[in-house]
C-alpha cells in the first residue's frame, strides 16, 4: 500500500527526532506514514513540488523568519493552487501568529502549540486530517468517474441522434415527392400531413445532434420558406383551431443570402417554442430588417391573450437549440417580453 506522506517543515531537528518516534511504525488504515522532513521554508517549497500527494503538512511558524509558516500557507494555497492536502500548524511562539487570528485569516486545518503538544493530541490531529484528505479525493475521485460515465452516455445520444437522421432523411424526401404527384384530394391531404410530420420530426430528432455542422450558404426565398413552412404547422393548427400566419416587410428583398439549413431549422423551432406557450392562441411570424445593418429580425408573437410560460425540459431544450441556431447564424435570441414575443436576430450574408 502507497503510505500517507507527511511533510514535516521546521528549523529544529529536535521536533523532527520527537515526531518520527511517535509516528514510528504507526499505520492508518492499513497504509504507513511516510514523514517527509524540511528544515526550512525554502526547503519544503522544493519538496512541495517534488511530492504533488503529500496529503498533510506539519509547519513551524518562525523558521527563517517570524512568519514564514504562514507564508508557507499562502504558497501551498494561492500559488500551488492545492487545496487538498491539509495544513496544520506547531508553534512554539504562539505570540507571533496568535491562534484566533491565524484561523480566521488563513486556510489552515489545525493550529497546535508545541508546549502544549502531547503525543496524543498530536496523533488524533494528523488522523483526523489524513481522514480528511481521504475524503476529498474520494469525492474527486466519484467526479471524475461519473464525468467519465456521462461522457459515454452523451455519446452514444449522439450516435443514436445520427443514427436516426440517417433513417428519417431518405423519408423525408419520399414523403416530399409524395406531395408532387397527382393524387386525389383526400390522398393528397393525407401526404401533405404525413410530410409536415416527417418535417418537425426531423427538426427535434436534430436537436439532439449539437455538433456545428459545415454552413450551407446559398439564396433563400422567403416567401417561399415561409410557406413551406406553414404547411409543416398546418395539420395541428387545423386540428386544435388556431392559426398561423405570417408577414413579410416590404423593404426586405424577395431573397436573402443565409445558411439554408439553419434558417429552416431556426424557425420551426421558433413555432414549436411558442405553440407551447400560445395556450391554442393564434401566432405571427414577422419578417422584417432588424435595427443593426445587414441583420434580419424574425419574430413569433401570440395575435391575441396572453402567454402561458413553462418550465418544462422541452421547453428549455427548445429555447437552448434557438439559442445556439441564432449563434451559429451570426446573431443572438432576445429574451421573451411578457408578451411572449419570441425574437431571434441573424446576420445576412
Amino acid at each position: 500500500m502507497n503510505p500517507w506522506k507527511v511533510l514535516v517543515v521546521d528549523d529544529e531537528e529536535g521536533i523532527h527526532g520527537i515526531t518520527r518516534m511517535i509516528f514510528r511504525g504507526y499505520e492508518f488504515e492499513q497504509r504507513p506514514i511516510e514523514l517527509i522532513s524540511a528544515m526550512s521554508g525554502a526547503e519544503a517549497r522544493k519538496l512541495l513540488s517534488e511530492h504533488p500527494d503529500i496529503a498533510l503538512a506539519l509547519l513551524d511558524v518562525v523558521m527563517e523568519n517570524d512568519d514564514e509558516g504562514l507564508q508557507l500557507v499562502e504558497y501551498i494555497r494561492n500559488q500551488l493552487n492545492n487545496r487538498d492536502i491539509r495544513v496544520i500548524l506547531r508553534t512554539g511562539h504562539p505570540g507571533y501568529a496568535p491562534e484566533s487570528q491565524v484561523i480566521v485569516n488563513y486556510d489552515i486545518n489545525d493550529y497546535l502549540s508545541k508546549a502544549e503538544l502531547s503525543a496524543s493530541r498530536l496523533l488524533t490531529s494528523v488522523v483526523v486530517a489524513l481522514r480528511s484528505f481521504r475524503d476529498i479525493k474520494n469525492a474527486r475521485l466519484q467526479a471524475t468517474q461519473s464525468d467519465r460515465t456521462a461522457e459515454p452516455a452523451e455519446q452514444r445520444l449522439l450516435t443514436i441522434a445520427r443514427q436516426l437522421n440517417q433513417q428519417i432523411t431518405p423519408i423525408l424526401k419520399q414523403s416530399q415527392r409524395l406531395q408532387q404527384m397527382e393524387l386525389n384530394p383526400v390522398a393528397s391531404d393525407l401526404a401533405t400531413v404525413l410530410h409536415a410530420q416527417h418535417q418537425r420530426l426531423h427538426n427535434g430528432i436534430t436537436m439532439l445532434d449539437i455538433s456545428d455542422q459545415p454552413a450551407k450558404t446559398g439564396p433563400v426565398a422567403l416567401a417561399s420558406l415561409m410557406d413551406e413552412i406553414l404547411l409543416t404547422f398546418l395539420p395541428q393548427s387545423r386540428r386544435d383551431g388556431w392559426l398561423l400566419d405570417y408577414r413579410i416587410d416590404n423593404t426586405l428583398p424577395a431573397q436573402i443570402n443565409t445558411d439554408q439549413v439553419r434558417i429552416r431549422q431556426l424557425l420551426i423551432t421558433a413555432i414549436e417554442l411558442a405553440i407551447l406557450q400560445a395556450n391554442s392562441a393564434d401566432l405571427k411570424v414577422s419578417l422584417q430588417p432588424a435595427s443593426r445593418p445587414g441583420q434580419l429580425l424574425l419574430s413569433v408573437s401570440l395575435t391575441d391573450g396572453q402567454p402561458v410560460f413553462s418550465s418544462s425540459q422541452w421547453t428549455q431544450q427548445l429555447q437552448s437549440h434557438l439559442q445556439l441556431l441564432c449563434q451559429q447564424l451570426q446573431g443572438e435570441l432576445a429574451e421573451m417580453d411578457e408578451s411572449g414575443t419570441i425574437n431571434c436576430q441573424i446576420q445576412l450574408l
